[in-house]
C-alpha cells in the first residue's frame, strides 16, 4: 500500500514539476489555455473527493464555481474592496451555498441527490441572470483586475495554489477523515454500526469539495478578466463531471490529468470544425469505452501486463 502511495505523490510532483517548466516552451495564449487547464484540473480534484471518494454524484458543482468567481468579482469591480476583502468575501459565499445546499441535498442519495443539485444550480444561474445590477446579468463582469498582471506571471501563482490544493487533496483522502469518506461510500450501513455520523460525514466531503471548485472559480476570473453566467448553467456542471471520468476517479492525480486533458480536446475539437461538438463527443465517448477506469486506470494497467 505505501509503495501505491508513494508511487501516485511521486507522480503528482513529478507532473507539477514539468507544467512548471513548460510555460518556457510556450505562447501567451498556450500559457492561459495551461492555465485554464490547471483550474479544470483543481475542480475535477475537487469534484472528485464527493464522487470518487464518496460516492456521490453532483450535477450542480457549476454555482461553486461561479459562487468563487462572481463572489471575488463582485467584490473587486462593483464594490471596490482590495484582493483580499474580495476572497474572503467569495469564500463566504461559498461557504452559504454548500451549507444552504448540501443540507438540504443530502436528505436524499443517488439520483435524487444530483436532481436536487442540478435544481440549485439552476437557481442560482437564474439569480445571476436576474440580479443584474450587482451581477451584470447576462453580459457578466468585465475589467476584473489581474493581481500580478502578465498571463505567465499569474500562470505560476495559479500553479502554485493548485499544486498545494493539490497533494493536500493526496493527504486529505488518506487521513481518518478521508477513510471515512471511503467508508461511507462503500457501506453506509457498515459504517453507521462502526459509529461514523453518514450524514455529517457527507456534508463535510460536499463543503470541502465546494471549496476546492470554488478557488478555481476565484482564479478563473482574473485569469480571463471578465466572467459571464454560462460558468454556472448546467452544462459546465456536466464538463466537471466529465473530466473527473475522464482521468478516472479513484485516483487525485487522474481527476487532474482529466481536467488537463479536456481543455485540449476541446481546443482541438473547436479548431477543427463549427461541429465541434459532435467531434468532442466521439472522442470522449470512445475515451470511456475504451478506459471505463479513466486514461490513469488504463495506463496504470498497461503497466501491470508490461510488468
Amino acid at each position: 500500500m505505501r509503495n501505491i502511495i508513494d508511487s501516485e505523490l511521486a507522480s503528482i510532483v513529478t507532473l507539477l514539476i514539468f507544467l512548471a517548466i513548460l510555460p518556457t516552451s510556450l505562447s501567451t495564449y498556450g500559457v492561459r489555455t495551461l492555465s485554464v487547464g490547471l483550474l479544470y484540473g483543481l475542480a475535477a480534484v475537487g469534484f472528485n473527493i464527493l464522487y470518487g471518494y464518496t460516492g456521490l454524484i453532483s450535477f450542480g458543482h457549476a454555482m461553486f464555481f461561479s459562487a468563487g468567481a462572481y463572489g471575488l468579482a463582485i467584490g473587486l469591480v462593483k464594490m471596490g474592496l482590495d484582493p483580499v476583502q474580495s476572497l474572503l468575501m467569495a469564500l463566504g459565499l461559498t461557504f452559504i451555498v454548500a451549507i444552504i445546499t448540501g443540507y438540504l441535498s443530502l436528505r436524499h442519495t443517488e439520483i435524487y441527490f444530483a436532481m436536487l443539485t442540478l435544481a440549485f444550480a439552476q437557481l442560482m444561474y437564474s439569480l445571476i441572470l436576474k440580479l443584474r445590477d450587482v451581477t451584470g446579468g447576462d453580459e457578466g463582469i468585465y475589467n476584473i483586475p489581474r493581481l500580478l498582471g502578465s498571463v505567465e506571471s499569474y500562470y505560476y501563482l495559479i500553479l502554485s495554489i493548485v499544486s498545494i490544493m493539490v497533494i493536500l487533496a493526496w493527504w486529505l483522502v488518506r487521513t481518518p477523515m478521508g477513510l471515512s469518506f471511503q467508508t461511507v461510500r462503500d457501506n453506509p450501513d457498515r459504517a453507521r454500526a462502526l459509529g461514523i455520523n453518514v450524514s455529517r460525514v457527507r456534508l463535510l466531503s460536499y463543503v470541502i469539495s465546494a471549496y476546492y471548485v470554488s478557488l478555481s472559480g476565484i482564479l478563473y476570473a482574473p485569469l480571463h478578466r471578465a466572467i459571464t453566467p454560462e460558468i454556472a448553467y448546467w452544462t459546465f456542471s456536466a464538463l466537471i463531471v466529465m473530466m473527473t471520468i475522464l482521468g478516472g476517479s479513484r485516483r487525485v492525480i487522474g481527476a487532474f490529468i482529466g481536467g488537463l486533458i479536456f481543455i485540449y480536446i476541446n481546443t482541438f475539437a473547436t479548431g477543427f470544425t463549427e461541429f465541434w461538438q459532435l467531434i468532442m463527443g466521439v472522442l470522449l465517448a470512445a475515451i470511456v469505452y475504451l478506459a471505463p477506469n479513466g486514461l490513469v486506470g488504463f495506463i496504470e494497467g498497461v503497466v501491470r501486463r508490461v510488468r
